[in-house]
């Protein structure tokens, strides 16, 4: 690397960040800036993959949604929401440009929310009226129709297909997107929050392509061939 690209790069980064890549190299500067620059590389060939399943995602879940509870199914009193839940889709009702539309508003709806509808829910209303949210009716028969294979995917992971399952994988996928949108290092992975765990790039990498294939098969076949980010793993420096 010519030494005014060096410079310009250790201007732009600074130490504390670099440290993470100085210690992935071994205390080698010269290799921790390749690190670092392949580091980024990685990260564009994920962002490339989740923009396709974040959208996929919220596709076939509000797809379902429509089905159980209708069109404009955020409206609908019947479909349990909890306060989290309502606040976030408040926040994106408010993001959208007039004319409104149940389209424009599942754009506008961060892949937090999606992620947030599959877990257990929570309360919603005020004292004396506060009640508790069960999401397994939102699960059971709606939601779970948005993973064809999402069965088949559980049972060669040797696990349950259930709620938890779908939310577990869509959870590291979330985590995932959200360090890549925020340029966090992926040189060690990824830690799990609150798990005291950590995913290796390529078990994130794993996870999108479960998600894929929950989702649909033949975007499963498309990752599988198209992704970029199997290359960038094998290309580290």
């Amino acid at each position: 690397m010519p030494a005014h690209h060096v410079a310009a790069l250790d201007r732009s980064i600074t130490p504390t960040r670099m440290g993470t890549y100085i210690s992935a190299a071994a205390g080698d500067p010269d290799r921790a800036r390749e690190l670092y620059l392949w580091d980024r590389d990685l990260a564009v060939a994920f962002l490339r993959d989740l923009a396709i399943l974040e959208v996929a995602l919220r596709n076939a879940m509000s797809a379902q949604l429509e089905v159980k509870w209708g069109t404009n199914w955020y409206e609908n009193p019947a479909m349990p929401l909890d306060d989290r839940s309502m606040k976030t889709l408040s926040t994106a009702w408010g993001q959208v440009k007039e004319p409104k539309t149940p389209g424009k508003l599942v754009a506008q709806c961060m892949f937090g929310f999606w992620r947030g509808i599959l877990d257990k829910g929570d309360h919603a209303g005020k004292p004396p009226r506060r009640v508790r949210c069960d999401y397994e009716v939102l699960w059971r028969g709606v939601l779970d129709k948005a993973f064809p294979g999402g069965r088949a995917q559980a049972q060669a992971d040797q696990e349950r297909w259930n709620r938890e399952y779908a939310l577990a994988i869509v959870s590291r996928v979330n985590e995932l997107r959200n360090r890549v949108a925020h340029h966090e290092p992926l040189v060690n992975g990824m830690p799990l929050p609150g798990q005291g765990a950590r995913l290796s790039a390529q078990e994130a990498h794993e996870d999108t392509l479960r998600l894929a294939a929950m989702l649909d098969r033949d975007l499963h076949a498309f990752l599988l061939a198209r992704s970029q980010v199997p290359v960038m793993l094998g290309s580290r420096p």
